[in-house]
């Protein structure tokens, strides 16, 4: 068995070093044979992943969700049907997906899920920019074929409007753990909020078309350390979907604590869905967030889907 571990020492704001060298060492006693890489920068983990997806049986990710989110763009993208298995020794600030696949988050104990060799299946998510979109009012959004970009991933969930925009925040904030990164930037999001966005959702069989806030599209329970998408399910084939309607500041204030009681359902202006595909235009550009990491450019259209049982990994 070819294997190659990808770590991320920066992770966590550098409190995750530590780990990963006891986690190495750990596998090197117990006869795991692996090579090892280290990532430099921002990009650096998908390049890795992309460069060896062809002859490696194995990957170990030691990182956080951004690690873990570029590995497996990597893998995915570099073509093949079949992708390495995949583990993963949390060692970031939420760890967000391997605590929705219920992973040991103490590093011996995930390493010790490798070791037993027992894998599942999962899927990710999708999302492709198409450009020379044409907002639709009240109807499918409608694109061209032209300009079509390449493909994102995304393990957890994706998200555009104010919570990409607090995810952008986020980034500032690498010294805070868990959903404290991302919770005390969005009260100076919510300061600052505006129009929201004029959006066109169309899933299979629903079109929703208004003014919003947030679209947050999941694959997981967890995203921003906190349970947005409780039915979400990693292995169930279709993805969760969170869409609220612009909101003055105090009603966003209000949200914040619904969402720490997983009780966001009560709110009137709240909206949950479940799809395997949907399409979004919007008539203004939005961030894209994947993962807790920004996707580069704005987006005004974009197709997302769920690609079922693409990963296999070990737990």
């Amino acid at each position: 068995m070819a294997a190659m571990v990808i770590a991320n020492e920066n992770a966590n704001g550098g409190a995750g070093r530590r780990q990963i060298r006891q986690a190495l060492d750990f596998l090197r006693r117990q006869g795991f044979s692996f090579s090892l890489r280290t990532t430099e920068h921002a990009g650096h983990a998908q390049q890795l992943a992309a460069a060896t997806a062809q002859g490696i049986d194995t990957v170990i990710v030691m990182g956080g969700d951004g690690t873990l989110n570029e590995v497996v763009n990597g893998l995915v993208s570099a073509g093949p049907e079949r992708t390495p298995r995949l583990g993963v020794v949390p060692v970031g600030s939420s760890n967000d997906f391997s605590k929705s696949l219920g992973m040991p988050q103490d590093w011996q104990e995930a390493c010790r899920v490798v070791l037993r060799g027992r894998t599942r299946e999962v899927d990710i998510g999708q999302t492709q920019k198409r450009g020379h979109s044409t907002f639709s009012p009240g109807g499918a959004p409608e694109t061209s074929a032209e300009n079509v970009e390449c493909p994102h991933f995304f393990c957890s969930a994706s998200c555009l409007g104010y919570f990409a925009e607090v995810a952008a925040r986020s980034l500032e904030k690498r010294r805070l753990r868990g959903s404290l990164r991302y919770v005390i930037p969005a009260f100076g999001v919510i300061r600052e909020m505006t129009e929201g966005w004029e959006m066109s959702v169309q899933t299979e069989d629903r079109v929703w078309h208004g003014r919003y806030a947030v679209l947050l599209v999941g694959n997981a329970p967890r995203f921003g350390g906190l349970t947005m998408l409780p039915q979400a399910r990693p292995d169930d084939g279709v993805l969760d979907g969170l869409l609220v309607e612009m909101v003055s500041r105090w009603e966003a204030l209000q949200l914040i604590p619904l969402v720490y009681r997983k009780a966001l359902d009560r709110h009137r202006k709240v909206i949950r869905f479940q799809a395997t595909s949907l399409s979004v235009t919007l008539r203004r550009p939005t961030l894209l967030c994947h993962d807790g990491e920004m996707v580069p450019g704005s987006f005004e259209s974009l197709e997302y889907r769920v690609l079922p049982r693409r990963l296999q990994m070990f737990g």
